[in-house]
């Protein structure tokens, strides 16, 4: 959406929630924390206004001060510390909005038991295992994430300013536009983003190397929503 993103998530017992977020530095979006506000620009994103129906459960619920973390407990090979691992959010954390911190948190765990099953004799030898299998399963995925994260603040930063921003880099935008025509390709943009697969992996299969090639060029399907001008009139209605 330009200078800001909506993410919606159903939940259970018939509840959603609707999050729009944006730089921290972005003064104009705090009006938002306005329930009235809130709901005008949600409204003006023709994909998303229908999310506004029902009966709100709650005020608007401000967050902000989010900061990347990672965290090693191994340095030059040899662990700092032994009977003691960090598993998700306490390894590392992004930008909450990818939903990534669930599946990291999972994934970890299976590692963790794992390198405890099968390395127990010996007090570090867990700990080495564990961030070795970390490092080779989990990080490419935080990793990408930062990547991702960067990219867009830095192009939301700059439509707030009003310059041009950066290309994006080109075999992401290859992705998430042949993503938009081909469903092999959209569920393999999944897998990347539930962290089930990294990207070198469905990059390396026929079928999404196939519909690369057919839409990777095609131009991204635009979703519809307010401008920056017209984001600004919204929030100071």
């Amino acid at each position: 959406m330009g200078s800001f993103s909506i993410l919606t998530l159903e939940g259970d017992n018939d509840t959603w929630s609707l999050t729009v977020f944006g730089p921290t530095r972005d003064t104009p979006l705090k009006a938002m924390r306005n329930p009235a506000v809130f709901d005008r620009v949600v409204a003006a994103c023709p994909r998303q206004a229908h999310w506004l129906d029902g009966r709100p459960i709650t005020d608007v619920l401000p967050m902000a001060g989010v900061l990347d973390c990672y965290r090693r407990l191994v340095v030059d090979g040899e662990p700092v510390v032994t009977g003691f691992a960090v598993v998700g959010d306490a390894w590392a954390c992004t930008n909450p909005s990818a939903g990534r911190g669930l599946s990291v948190g999972l994934a970890q765990a299976q590692l963790l038991r794992r390198a405890v099953a099968c390395c127990l004799h010996d007090p570090a030898a867990p700990a080495r295992v564990y961030d070795e299998r970390t490092e080779a399963v989990v990080s490419p995925f935080y990793w990408s994430q930062v990547r991702m994260d960067r990219a867009r603040a830095a192009e939301m930063d700059a439509i707030r300013r009003g310059v041009p921003p950066a290309p994006p880099d080109p075999l992401t935008n290859r992705l998430q536009s042949a993503a938009m025509y081909d469903a092999d390709v959209y569920r393999a943009l999944l897998e990347i983003v539930t962290c089930l697969a990294l990207p070198r992996d469905v990059l390396s299969r026929p079928a999404v190397r196939e519909g690369l090639q057919r839409y990777g060029d095609a131009p991204p399907l635009p979703s519809p929503g307010p401008d920056r001008a017209r984001l600004l009139d919204l929030l100071t209605a």
